[in-house]
């Protein structure tokens, strides 16, 4: 009995031992990158027939608090407005992606996505629930080295992705306001999740995640004051020198929002 004892307790003990060896190999493929950005942003939503508006936006990101680009992205679009709970939009990105942190990307690129998306209002009392539900065709700009300078990068066409993005976000008065209007203050909550999907060369996985908390304040009847903190999550497979790199992002976001009605005033009630 005894034999057959000492190969078993031999048999566990090497089995712990590939598991902890696993898991310690599975840590080192794993690699973790703290940043901290700065965001300024324009939205707008102006309106210009009952169920018709068209809608601009600008992102300004930098890191480093500032120092340096990350990122430029510009969104025009279209909304319809069923009502005033359901949204849809057709619109069109540019993104212009830099280098940056301890990891950065080869060479810079841009992108073009065209999107789809729906948002639903929901108003629970004074809380106000918005969710934004949206599909992307992104077309990233493929990098290659240049002839004449091995270290800068020219454009060789486009690779395509697909990806889906869920948004919620809550907006509370502060105070014992009912509604959000001119003078009054708000905190503002949202978490937005994106998921990248159909490539068939790779799993689907969840690409990134953003959460964050906003202080706002509204100046007059278009325009309105967002500021607050950002913790944004970037999965980036194999990019730590073949490792897959997890961005950890803190930022400071600053959001002007600005909405114009251009809709003729209704002639008065006689």
């Amino acid at each position: 009995m005894m034999p057959f004892a000492k190969a078993d307790l031999l048999a566990v003990l090497l089995m712990t031992l590939g598991l902890h060896a696993k898991d310690a190999t599975a840590q080192a493929f794993r690699v973790t990158d703290p940043n901290g950005h700065l965001w300024v942003s324009h939205w707008g939503d102006h309106r210009f027939h009952e169920r018709w508006s068209f809608h601009t936006e600008a992102h300004w990101r930098r890191a480093d608090l500032g120092v340096n680009w990350q990122q430029l992205l510009v969104r025009p679009a279209i909304n319809f407005h069923l009502n005033d709970q359901v949204i849809f939009t057709q619109g069109y990105s540019y993104y212009f992606n830099y280098q940056y942190g301890a990891y950065p990307i080869r060479y810079q690129n841009r992108e073009h996505h065209l999107f789809q998306q729906v948002q639903l209002n929901q108003p629970l009392g004074r809380w106000r629930f918005a969710h934004r539900f949206r599909m992307e065709e992104r077309f990233i700009a493929r990098m290659v080295p240049s002839a004449e300078d091995p270290s800068a990068g020219v454009e060789d066409g486009y690779t395509y992705q697909s990806r889906f993005r869920y948004r919620l976000w809550l907006t509370v008065p502060l105070g014992a306001h009912d509604k959000v209007e001119p003078g009054v203050f708000s905190a503002n909550f949202y978490d937005e999740v994106f998921l990248n999907f159909g490539d068939g060369q790779r799993l689907d996985y969840i690409q990134q995640n953003r959460i964050s908390a906003l202080l706002g304040y509204q100046v007059n009847r278009p325009f309105s004051v967002l500021l607050g903190y950002l913790y944004q999550t970037i999965q980036r497979p194999g990019a730590a020198k073949g490792a897959d790199l997890m961005e950890l992002n803190s930022t400071i976001h600053l959001a002007l929002v600005y909405n114009m009605d251009l809709r003729k005033p209704k002639p008065p009630t006689p």
